[in-house]
């Protein structure tokens, strides 16, 4: 397996990981998200497509992406094993992206950057796995 591609795939995860965090303390905090495309963030967010199951999108953004981060480092550092529950993971949250960025265009009308970042940085980390 080559390692840099799990190092890429750990950097992905911490990159992931920030979007979620920031939405997550922003929502906390009561403050609006500023959004740097059109302004569309709040109207995302507050949406009723923000919750599965009741559980915020960005709550379980965050479990994901330290999720993904765990399981590279242990692919990195102990054994290859999990290789395909990586692939199942990261392919399952990309058709969920890609659902939500769905949602996005075709009901909501209106775009979050964050949600199409974090949804990009899904898709990155989908092909990234293919690449191992």
């Amino acid at each position: 397996m080559q390692s840099e591609f799990i190092v890429s795939l750990i950097v992905l995860a911490l990159l992931g990981i920030f979007i979620p965090g920031f939405l997550i303390k922003n929502r906390l905090k009561k403050k609006p998200v500023v959004c740097p495309i059109d302004g569309g963030c709040d109207e995302v967010l507050k949406s009723k497509w923000n919750a599965v199951f009741f559980i915020k999108n960005d709550i379980l953004g965050l479990f994901y992406y330290i999720l993904i981060l765990f399981l590279a480092l242990y692919l990195f550092f102990v054994s290859e094993k999990l290789l395909f529950l990586t692939k199942i993971i990261s392919g399952a949250s990309l058709l969920f992206s890609l659902f939500l960025v769905f949602i996005q265009a075709k009901i909501i009308k209106e775009y979050c950057f964050y949600c199409l970042i974090s949804a990009l940085i899904n898709l990155l980390i989908f092909i990234n796995e293919f690449a191992l």
